[in-house]
């Protein structure tokens, strides 16, 4: 599989003005990419979360990589493709491999679904197709160690819930993705650096579609989190449990628990 995109988080927010104030009362800070009333991306140490209003599905956001080709790539490995739409406005930016003319259309938009019906939409506009290439070209041939997967130290960790590990191992190593298991939850990554495209997720056993997102705790107090209506609880690594306004789980870690 070619690379796949420069990696983000889009979260629903059915009341992004209450979601977003949610967030920032944990400690996240406005990046700046926001749309009144559709869409606002905050930070929480080096993570960034986008919420957006008009979200049907909380999903995962990979941008700026050739649609036609991953288009096709998803067909020679038997993944289903839904909402394709091609761009017709937009110009060949490169060549291929030989020197051959790509399609016109590198531009456009698609998703797929993992086995739990987790979405992955890919979208990618003219203006993010060298940027990409050229992040690829210029770390492509790093690779990542595998410690760097289980141990990394993350300010957020977003956390997708499955039914069936194995499954679900079996469906983001046909993506060209790294997955390295850890009792019943597992890391997702790039197996190699491509730039801003090097990206880390989680899978753990649950209730199927569930998204959970992780904090680590660092300078949220304790009476903070109880008037956010967290709870301290007892679990293996997490000390506070609760919902946001969009009814996702949300756990904090504490600052010295290793990440999942």
């Amino acid at each position: 599989m070619i690379p796949l995109g420069f990696f983000s988080v889009c979260l629903q927010a059915t009341q992004l003005k209450k979601t977003v104030s949610y967030y920032k009362t944990l400690g996240f800070i406005p990046v700046g990419e926001d749309a009144p009333g559709l869409r606002e991306s905050l930070q929480y140490g080096s993570q960034t979360l986008t919420f957006m209003s008009f979200l049907q599905n909380n999903l995962i956001n990979l941008r700026g990589a050739d649609i036609h080709r991953l288009k096709l790539s998803m067909k020679q490995v038997g993944i289903p493709i839904t909402v394709f739409e091609n761009l017709e406005s937009e110009e060949r930016l490169m060549l291929d491999d030989e020197g051959i003319p790509l399609p016109d259309n590198e531009c456009g938009s698609f998703s797929i679904s993992d086995p739990d019906g987790h979405e992955i939409f890919f979208n990618t506009h003219r203006e993010e197709r060298e940027p990409f290439e050229k992040a690829v070209r210029a770390s492509s041939s790093t690779a990542l160690e595998t410690p760097w997967a289980k141990n990394v130290s993350r300010d957020v960790n977003y956390c997708l819930e499955i039914s069936d590990l194995t499954a679900s191992q079996r469906f983001y190593e046909t993506l060209g993705l790294s997955v390295v298991r850890r009792g019943e939850t597992a890391s997702v990554f790039a197996p190699t650096h491509f730039g801003n495209a090097q990206f880390m997720f989680q899978l753990r056993l649950g209730d199927s579609k569930n998204v959970v997102i992780q904090l680590t705790r660092s300078k949220i107090d304790s009476e903070r989190l109880e008037g956010l209506g967290m709870e301290p609880v007892d679990w293996p690594g997490i000390a506070w449990c609760g919902h946001d306004p969009d009814g996702r789980s949300l756990e904090i870690r504490d600052e010295t628990d290793e990440a999942i």
